[in-house]
């Protein structure tokens, strides 16, 4: 179940064909999940964002850090230098090692003779679920869900996502798209988020959701929030994007934890000789529709991750689904 099926979002945009990061243009979707107790409990994977083309088109991308509890790896350069040559990969802490590795072979196999490449791989925590110090996510893993990427993808418990928790919710994977008008033609928006962080006393949902919940949670985690769009936006303008992401946390209630690594990544798949990146992102109420449209983005693309999962029992106890909680209260 998606939120929009439980309650309606008022922030005035319509959305892509699919509601996902893929209804932008180059872009799909791909899951390795590793769900299973014997010889240990394991509720992890991979997921990557595969860009098509990229490594001989990068494009153009910025990142922020609201919070640098993370470990993420690629992004220094993509600071430095504006552009990403990479895919998006993500998994869990103590995995980026392996997932980098499986990047590369990824890099190597399509450029053979690739003598350095810059792999985004993003993180968040699954060690209450999942037995993460077993280190059990291997490169070919990540060479699994790159090859199974699709446009219509699963979302929740999936890949990267099987062992995440959300505001004491189980939480995971979640996308959501924005449609907005600019210059009389239509663009998109499209977020995906890892979530992985936020106390269920905090939640504040909108829309009419009772969601003055009780159970107590831990605070920690994490928030990966990707943003892309088909807007040939610099990556200075990008950058001011990846910084506005942040505002989700807090419309959903969240201060932003100490040991909660809140980080932001945006670009944008548009041709990069567009004349119109020169002008889009100096128009102020042009950059305010892009702002507003990409926030409530991943803000829905949070609350799906937590709707389109049920409960799980894992490796150090279990995590109710928020649907199930919303039920019992009715």
């Amino acid at each position: 179940m998606r939120y929009r099926e439980y309650a309606s979002l008022t922030d005035g945009f319509s959305t892509g064909k699919l509601n996902r990061i893929t209804d932008v243009p180059r872009l799909r979707v791909g899951h390795c999940t590793v769900d299973r107790d014997r010889p240990t409990v394991l509720r992890t994977g991979v997921t990557v964002l595969r860009i098509d083309d990229v490594i001989t088109k990068p494009v153009w991308a910025a990142c922020n850090v609201f919070n640098g509890y993370g470990k993420s790896m690629g992004l220094v350069q993509v600071d430095e230098l504006g552009t990403m040559e990479s895919h998006v990969f993500l998994t869990n802490t103590l995995s980026i090692g392996a997932v980098q590795q499986g990047a590369v072979k990824i890099a190597l196999r399509e450029h053979p003779g690739t003598t350095s490449f810059n792999a985004v791989v993003m993180e968040c925590n699954d060690s209450y679920l999942s037995d993460i110090a077993s280190l059990s996510v291997t490169d070919m893993m990540t060479i699994e869900a790159y090859d199974g990427v699709v446009e219509d993808f699963p979302m929740g418990s999936v890949g990267a996502g099987t062992g995440m928790i959300c505001f004491g919710f189980k939480g995971g994977i979640g996308s959501s798209s924005r449609v907005i008008e600019i210059g009389g033609r239509e663009y998109t928006l499209g977020a995906l988020v890892l979530a992985n962080f936020g106390r269920t006393a905090d939640l504040k949902m909108p829309g009419p959701v009772d969601a003055n919940f009780e159970e107590p949670q831990k605070t920690g985690g994490s928030l990966i929030m990707v943003l892309s769009t088909d807007i040939p936006l610099l990556p200075h303008h990008l950058k001011r994007v990846a910084r506005h992401l942040s505002l989700s946390i807090g419309i959903l209630g969240a201060p932003g934890y100490h040991g909660s690594g809140d980080i932001a990544l945006a670009f944008s798949t548009a041709d990069r000789s567009d004349p119109q990146a020169l002008t889009i992102g100096e128009d102020g109420s042009t950059m305010s529709q892009i702002f507003k449209a990409s926030v409530w983005a991943t803000v829905e693309a949070i609350l799906d991750s937590m709707f389109s999962s049920p409960d799980m029992k894992g490796f150090r106890g279990a995590t109710p689904s928020i649907l199930d909680s919303i039920r019992q209260r009715l």
